[in-house]
This record gives structure tokens, sequence and C-alpha cells, in this order.
């Protein structure tokens, strides 16, 4: 089995672990720590949250490809995820109330969101809700791309450390050509950091090998 096998196998992982996984464990606390259960029974909370958790969660995993795939070369990775969540919520609080239409015919003693207060006091709970999704969707996608290598949302930005990881790993020989090059890009000013990244070296070896070649690059 070849090495893009496994990175293939691993994302699919990830993925199924992110979409499925994560919405079953949200499902499963808000059941246990909601207060459905008491109203509707055990089985009746946990259909009910899980149409509540996992198309939401899709909606919002598509929204926020979207928006990567529109702007993740110029936004960060916290602010495409925060983005994707925000435009998902009208298209979730429509589903919700659809949801709601059909709970209240099958649970009567569910409340439905029709009788959730009224005017003002509705939109501040949606207001509420949608913050704190957007807060658990935020953090969810920063988690799992900063802390398990999921490339499903990564960023431009994003890459950048697995790439001067890459090269710095790889320790490849400079050749008289890269030195010619650096001499190059030291003598037009150019600091260390973007001579790294016009190189594909690591910060620190440009720095090293600058310093072996006795050019002088006082910049930062």
């Amino acid at each position: 089995m070849t090495l893009a096998d496994n990175l293939r196998k691993a994302g699919l992982a990830q993925d199924l672990s992110f979409f499925l996984g994560v919405p079953l464990l949200l499902c499963a606390c808000m059941t246990i720590a909601g207060p459905y259960a008491l109203r509707i029974g055990v089985v009746g909370a946990f259909v009910y949250v899980a149409m509540m958790s996992f198309i939401p969660w899709w909606i919002a995993g598509l929204t926020t490809y979207v928006v990567q795939r529109q702007w993740g070369k110029v936004l960060p990775l916290w602010l495409i995820a925060a983005a994707g969540a925000l435009i998902a919520g009208p298209l979730v609080l429509a589903y919700a109330m659809g949801v709601d239409a059909i709970a209240e015919t099958w649970w009567p003693a569910l409340p439905a969101a029709s009788r959730i207060g009224t005017g003002i006091e509705r939109w501040q709970a949606f207001a509420l809700s949608e913050g704190r999704s957007v807060v658990l969707w935020v953090a969810f996608v920063l988690i799992y791309t900063e802390t398990f290598g999921w490339k499903r949302y990564r960023t431009a930005a994003g890459t950048a450390p697995v790439a001067e990881n890459r090269f710095q790993l790889s320790g490849s020989q400079w050749t008289e050509a890269d030195d010619a090059r650096l001499q190059m890009l030291v003598a037009e000013g150019l600091p260390p950091r973007d001579i790294a990244m016009r190189m594909q070296r690591t910060y620190g070896a440009v720095r090293a090998r600058t310093a072996r070649l006795g050019l002088k690059n006082n910049r930062p």
C-alpha cells in the first residue's frame, strides 16, 4: 500500500469522524443533558436532537467549503469557518422551523418553536443559538485542522507550516544555483522570511546558509 493510499484513508477517516462522529457525540450529550428526555422519552429526545444536529452540521460543512473555495487564499482558517457557520445560519433556521413543525405533531409534549417566546424574544434566542453554533463550529474545525492535520478546510496560510516542516525534514542540499539565487535575493534586500518562502526553505536554513556564505542580512 502506497503512502498516498494511506493519506487518502486517513483523510476519509477524519472526514467520517468530523461529519458523523462529532454530531453524534453532540447529539448524545444533548440527549442526556437536555430537557427533552423528560418530555418525550430518551428515544424520542435522541431522534429529535439528531434531526437538529446532523443536517445543520452538514449544512455548515457545505457553506464553509464554499467560503474556503472562494477566499481560502486570503482569509485565515478561523475566519473561513466563522463565515461558513454564519452563512449557514439562515438555512439552518429554515430547516429547524420545518423540523419543529413535524415534531409538534409527533410529540405534543415537546414545546414547539412557535410557543417559545414571541417577537424579540424569539430572535434573541436565535441569536444566542447562532452564536453558540459559530463558536462550536470554529472550535472543532480548528482542533481537527491544527491538532489532527485535517486538510478539508486548510487555507493557504495554514499550509505554510506543513511546507516548512517538509523542507526542513527533507534536508535538501544547497546547490550552486541555490547559493547564487540566495545571494541575489539578499542583495535585493529581502528579509530572510521572504527568501525562505521564495526558495521553499525554512527560515532557519536560510539564516544558516546566509551566515555560512558570509552574506550580511540584518533584517528580521
